[in-house]
């Protein structure tokens, strides 16, 4: 089962908030506090997400389009 989570980010450098939307997939065989099977983006609005790997668990940033200021690490 999947399911979408929007969060609200905010740029430390500029003050740039806007809503992303991430996808968080969890199976049958997940167990209560283990945490999602999967984690990827659906709507980066208009942040700029650099990736590295691939889902389920890829790494990289999520940066600001205004100011070039990372806004969250993804790890």
């Amino acid at each position: 089962m999947a399911y979408l989570e929007p969060e609200i980010l905010t740029c430390p450098g500029c003050s740039r908030a806007e809503e992303m939307i991430w996808v968080i997939g969890e199976g049958p065989g997940t167990k209560p506090g283990q945490g999602p099977d999967y984690v990827d983006v659906m709507d980066a609005a208009g942040w700029v997400v650099t990736t590295v790997g691939t889902a389920p668990f890829w790494q990289g940033e999520i940066k600001c389009p205004d100011c070039d200021g990372v806004v969250r690490e993804v790890k």
